[in-house]
């Protein structure tokens, strides 16, 4: 299974922790609903393969007792004990939707995950995206702070709702493109796309932003939500920008241009911070190429 994964790149890795570049297209996490092979599928061969699982009884209590000191001090087994939760996420420190690419974080053994999971509960972590939105930001950088709850007609869709649970995304624009670069347009997609894409002029007239989002919490789709909120939804997002527009986007951007660039927490064994940045994927490096 590892090797059906050639694309995941490890950024960084030790023995109680690995990060790597997530593939668009994947899904995190196990469910009854997704038929493909999943991360967690992938980290558990990958454990396998490195000789992670000790196999003799001795190793095993060895091996415990230095995890065991990674577990924090007010740490309450009311969801189960350290192995317990290691059992039930199989080293899943957080999610990513299955279209954004970039930094995950995984853990290697019960110790690092409850400790982990603790930061992110206590927001010790920072997380940063990069998207490119639909036309430019009146202001180049605020705190969005809007509340965000599940629509009540579609229980796959988010929405900005007084009622909801309290949302909070830092933004700032890194790069304004006032629209396409038609020659470079026209010599990597061909004349047929160019000039459908160039013909949707009432979408693209107010041209696009780069912009850089800092997670203070972690709702669900709450970059896309609350760039939609401002007017602004990333380019190719179906479900909040648009079946339509999203149409035409995706014959110069492929898929939904969301990727978590980076990614900073507490090392739980040195206790010294660690930050991690993924590199911009292929298809999204040449989605900018394509503007000016």
């Amino acid at each position: 299974m590892v090797d059906e994964f050639p694309q995941i790149q490890i950024l960084y890795q030790d023995q109680d922790l690995a990060i790597i570049n997530k593939p668009s297209g994947v899904v995190v996490n196990r469910a009854q609903s997704v038929k493909s092979q999943t991360i967690q599928d992938w980290f558990a061969e990958f454990l396998a393969k490195a000789g992670q699982k000790a196999k003799v009884a001795k190793d095993e209590k060895v091996e415990k007792e230095d995890w065991q000191k990674m577990i924090p001090d007010d740490f309450q087994a009311q969801y189960g004990s350290a192995e317990e939760i290691w059992q039930q996420r199989q080293g899943l420190v957080h999610r990513i939707d299955k279209e954004t690419s970039g930094v995950l974080l995984l853990a290697k053994n019960p110790g690092s995950l409850v400790n982990l999971l603790a930061q992110f509960k206590k927001r010790l972590t920072h997380k940063k995206y990069w998207s490119l939105v639909h036309g430019q930001l009146q202001v180049d950088s605020a705190k969005v702070d809007a509340p965000i709850s599940r629509s009540p007609t579609n229980r796959h869709q988010f929405r900005v709702e007084i009622e909801g649970r309290r949302a909070v995304t830092n933004y700032q624009v890194l790069k304004v493109f006032q629209g396409f670069n038609q020659d470079e347009l026209t010599s990597v997609l061909g004349q047929k796309d160019a000039e459908q894409i160039l013909e949707q002029r009432d979408s693209y007239a107010q041209g696009f932003s780069l912009v850089e989002c800092e997670l203070i919490t972690g709702r669900t789709h709450q970059i896309r939500v609350h760039m939609k909120h401002l007017g602004h939804p990333l380019v190719a997002d179906s479900v909040y920008g648009g079946r339509r527009r999203a149409r035409t986007d995706r014959l110069w951007c492929p898929r939904q241009f969301l990727y978590a660039r980076w990614l900073s927490f507490i090392h739980p064994r040195t206790g010294k911070r660690v930050q991690a940045t993924a590199p911009l994927a292929k298809e999204l490096r040449q989605a900018i190429s394509l503007l000016q």
